[in-house]
C-alpha cells in the first residue's frame, strides 16, 4: 500500500485526537479486505471487462455448505449484483462502500463486535453482511451507490437493470445484471427470489427465526442464477429468460439503468 493510500485511508476513516491528548486513541477496525488502491478509470474498465466471467464463474462453482452438502451457488436479485462487484474489487484490493437503509458498509470498518462477529473477515464475510439488509431499492441510491444511464446504448457488461417503472412509486423490487450489450442484443444473469418475499410474510418468517434475506440463515430466498436476454424489435426490447423459457414483449420499458458508483468508493 502506497503512503499516499495508507494517509488518505487514515484522514477519512480516523478522528484525529486532540494536540493535548498524549495518550493518543487506540481504534480497532474490521477489515474484510485491504485497500491498496483506488478506483481508477482502468480499474472500471477492468470491472466491465471481468463482470460476466465472474457471472459465470458463480453459475457453474459448487460448496460444501454448513449441513455438509455440495450446493450451486444461490443468490436474490440484489445480492447477485452485490457479489459480482465484491468479487471483483476484493480481488484487486479496491474499496467498496454501498448504503442501505441501514447504514453505510466498507470493506475496512471500526469494529464493532454486535455488527461484524458473525462475519468471516474476507469478501464472503463483507458480502454476507450487506446482503442482509440491501435490496433492490438501494440500487435506485443515484449519486451513492450507483449512477443512472440514460438509454440502453450506454450499458456495459457489468450494469445493473433495475425493475421499476410497474409499480407505484417506481420502487425497484428486481434487478438483472448485464453481461454483454451491442445495438440489437442485452444478455443478462440475474438471482431471483423464492416464495412470497414481502411483508407481512417477511415479517412472520422472522418471527419463526427464518430470514429470507440473510444469506447465513437456512430459509434464505435465494435461487440459482438465471440467463436471458433482450432482443431489439423496433423501438422495443423483448425480453427471453432461457431458464423459465418464458418471453416479455417490450419488457426493458419498465426498467431503469444503472451503474455502480465507482468513485464514490474511494472516499
Amino acid at each position: 500500500m502506497s503512503a499516499e493510500v495508507l494517509s488518505t485511508l487514515m484522514a477519512r476513516s480516523i478522528a484525529l485526537t486532540p494536540k493535548a491528548e498524549l495518550a493518543g486513541k487506540k481504534v480497532s477496525y474490521k477489515v474484510f479486505w485491504t485497500t491498496m488502491a483506488f478506483w481508477t478509470d482502468l480499474d472500471i474498465s477492468g470491472y466491465h471487462e471481468n463482470a460476466p466471467l465472474i457471472a459465470d464463474k458463480l453459475m457453474s462453482e459448487k460448496y460444501w455448505d454448513k449441513h455438509g452438502s455440495v450446493q450451486n451457488n444461490k443468490f436474490t436479485c440484489e445480492d447477485f449484483a452485490l457479489r459480482i462487484l465484491c468479487e471483483y474489487a476484493a480481488g484487486k484490493g479496491l474499496p467498496v462502500k454501498l448504503k442501505s437503509g441501514v447504514r453505510t458498509y466498507r470493506n475496512m470498518e471500526n469494529y464493532s463486535p454486535a455488527e461484524h462477529d458473525r462475519y468471516a473477515s474476507n469478501m464472503y464475510g463483507f458480502s454476507e453482511m450487506v446482503m442482509l439488509t440491501y435490496g433492490a431499492p438501494d440500487v435506485q441510491k443515484a449519486g451513492e451507490n450507483t449512477l443512472h444511464l440514460a438509454s440502453p446504448e450506454s450499458l456495459l457488461p457489468g450494469d445493473i437493470l433495475a425493475q421499476a417503472l410497474d409499480r407505484p412509486g417506481d420502487v425497484a423490487h428486481h434487478v438483472q445484471v448485464v453481461v454483454a450489450a451491442d445495438d440489437t442484443r442485452i444478455d443478462i444473469r440475474q438471482g431471483n427470489t423464492s416464495g412470497w418475499s414481502t411483508r407481512p410474510n417477511t415479517t412472520f418468517q422472522r418471527m419463526i427465526g427464518s430470514n429470507m434475506a440473510d444469506p447465513q440463515n437456512d430459509g434464505y430466498a435465494g435461487m440459482p442464477i438465471e440467463k436471458g436476454f433482450y432482443e431489439k424489435n423496433m423501438a422495443a426490447w423483448d425480453y427471453h429468460n432461457l431458464t423459465k423459457g418464458s418471453m416479455n414483449k417490450d419488457f426493458l420499458k419498465v426498467f431503469q439503468l444503472y451503474r455502480w458508483n465507482f468513485m464514490e468508493f474511494n472516499k
